[in-house]
């Protein structure tokens, strides 16, 4: 008996390696702003949490002119980063795996979520989830990963929380998973870290698909 019916997953970091696309539209949005542009090593702690929150917390944008930044930051992203992609290796082949074992598979991703259909239309997964979660293009529910969960739980008809995982890189995806009340699960393919999962209570960390093959199944 499989000890998970329904996987969550984060989408940049965990399903998809989006970073190249992300990092030079974020390089891109601060040169048009006329700002020194950061490294693109400095730009990955993007990934992960809200857009919004980065560019305030980390780059100290002003509420005023944040929704530039973010415009600007799309106008690449559309345009060019959206192809600028790969899926993480394992996938779709593990995606395949959990349909076959009669897991529902869903994503809760602070992306907005029509870039994420872009994206995985392009990359040809979009039919293998059963329901796509991500933020509104006016960021207007940027501030909750847990809310992100529990709305992609809900289009899975996902009832039992024990018999739920999220899986994801950033410790936001942890921090949703608790907020919602389900287990949550780290992975080392992207861009977070086992110490990173560690601190905020990771319930699993996986280097790989086939660990966390193993732990769902």
């Amino acid at each position: 008996m499989r000890k998970y019916d329904y996987v969550i997953f984060d989408f940049d970091g965990t399903v998809v390696d989006t970073g190249e696309g992300i990092l030079k539209s974020l390089q891109y949005s601060f040169r048009e702003m006329g700002r020194d542009v950061p490294e693109l090593d400095d730009l990955k702690k993007f990934i992960g949490p809200p857009i919004h929150f980065s560019y305030t917390t980390y780059y100290g944008v002003s509420e005023e002119e944040v929704g530039m930044y973010i415009k600007k930051y799309r106008e690449r992203y559309r345009a060019k980063g959206i192809y600028e992609c790969a899926l993480y290796d394992g996938f779709p082949e593990i995606l395949d795996l959990l349909h076959e074992k009669g897991v529902k598979v869903g994503i809760a991703s602070s992306k907005p979520e029509g870039l994420i259909y872009d994206v995985a239309d392009y990359l040809g997964v979009t039919e293998k989830f059963d329901a796509i979660v991500g933020v509104q293009l006016d960021d207007s529910n940027h501030s909750s990963k847990t809310g992100l969960v529990l709305e992609s739980m809900k289009k899975l008809g996902a009832a039992d929380r024990d018999r739920v995982m999220m899986v994801g890189d950033r410790c936001y995806d942890i921090d949703g998973a608790a907020g919602a009340a389900v287990k949550s699960c780290g992975v080392l393919w992207g861009y977070g870290s086992k110490d990173e999962f560690e601190a905020h209570n990771a319930d699993y960390i996986v280097s790989d698909t086939s660990e966390l093959l193993k732990i769902v199944l």
